[in-house]
């Protein structure tokens, strides 16, 4: 007999809801599309008044957008701003450069009304000198961002801390060192002519110009004697010199010509380098001559013939003949070339002033014919 399987099935029964619960889930469906049914609603009119909106803003000519920023702020002087805009709501702010403190608002809004709040800051000079500084009766002198102090005689240093050795105070030679300090550290420096020597930095020592550049490549500096001076030096020249614009070079002094000389009415002064001379010129009488004068009181030169003993002592010219005419240049006090023959038995009488290119002396006559 063959094996059977025995199937059990199990068969749920559910009750139908009651009418209240229908009624119920009714009632909440309602709800739930009247609900949607409003926001439907709304939604409709939103997007009517957006249109109606557009349609009405399409007909109208544009306009200028409106400005929502704050004015322009400047940095202070001796000073920065941080921050570029302007805007509403938008913060900038302010800082000064070392050695200036901020009087101010450090920081402005730009507000609702298009306002800045606070105040425009300054920088203004920290001033060095209100702790007083220097000592030992020294005069502080404020600068930007650093102070130097003036020492009173006898006092050097940074702060006038330091006494001066006894040489220091009276040698011209030696003088105190002008110290700054900035932002705590000590610098140092000479007037002109002066430097600091060795470790000492509260004396000065003067720079003796002469020795250091007696043999330098671009030469002396005087080219006759040097003399070293307190803070600098001068070029001196020697007797009968006088220093030339430039300082360093030397010039002759002309005594004939500025009358610097002791020369008598009837001697020739005659310059020379450094000095001068007085020298007496004898001439010869010479009776029945000829002879071309020249005279400051009488220019140009001229031929004048004088009977008997010339009054003027002129210079006998050797005797020529004819054939042994020459001519000769002479020069008047302006230095123009006179072009003159020399006839037979003529007396030639030149200054000597003509020679030694000073002015011409009156009445004093150059004897000889080598000039």
């Amino acid at each position: 007999m063959p094996h059977e399987k025995l199937v059990t099935v199990s068969v749920l029964f559910q009750d139908c809801p009651s009418r209240q619960e229908i009624q119920g889930s009714l009632k909440q469906v309602q709800k739930l599309l009247s609900a949607h049914e409003a926001s439907y609603m709304q939604s409709l009119r939103n997007l009517k008044k957006k249109i109606n909106l557009l349609q009405s803003n399409a007909g109208k000519q544009p306009t200028k957008a409106i400005n929502n920023t704050c004015t322009k702020l400047d940095a202070p002087i001796n000073g920065r701003k941080l921050g570029k805009s302007h805007s509403v709501s938008h913060e900038v702010h302010f800082l000064c450069d070392p050695g200036y403190e901020l009087v101010g608002s450090e920081s402005r809004v730009c507000q609702e009304s298009l306002t800045w709040s606070g105040q425009q800051p300054t920088c203004r000079d920290i001033n060095e000198c209100a702790s007083s500084p220097c000592l030992n009766g020294g005069t502080c002198v404020d600068e930007v961002n650093q102070f130097s102090c003036v020492c009173a005689k006898g006092w050097a240093g940074a702060t006038c801390q330091s006494p001066l050795p006894t040489s220091a105070t009276t040698g011209p030679f030696v003088r105190p060192s002008r110290c700054t300090i900035v932002q705590g550290t000590t610098h140092c420096t000479c007037e002109p002519g002066y430097t600091i020597s060795g470790r000492d930095t509260n004396t000065c020592t003067d720079i003796d110009e002469c020795e250091l550049f007696h043999n330098g490549q671009a030469g002396k500096l005087c080219l006759h004697a040097c003399v070293n001076t307190p803070g600098g030096y001068r070029c001196s020249c020697p007797v009968g010199y006088n220093v030339t614009r430039d300082g360093r070079s030397c010039k002759d002094i002309d005594e004939c010509a500025t009358r610097q000389n002791n020369c008598t009415k009837d001697q020739m002064c005659i310059n020379t380098y450094g000095g001068f001379q007085c020298v007496r010129v004898d001439c010869p009488k010479i009776p029945s001559a000829t002879y071309v004068k020249t005279s400051p009181m009488a220019l140009p030169l001229w031929r004048q013939n004088w009977g008997g003993t010339s009054p003027r002592s002129p210079c006998l010219f050797p005797s020529m003949s004819s054939r042994e005419r020459m001519n000769t240049f002479m020069k008047d006090e302006r230095g123009n070339s006179l072009r003159a023959q020399r006839p037979n038995k003529s007396l030639l009488c030149l200054d000597l002033a003509i020679r030694t290119k000073s002015r011409i002396c009156d009445n004093l006559m150059y004897c000889g014919g080598h000039l």
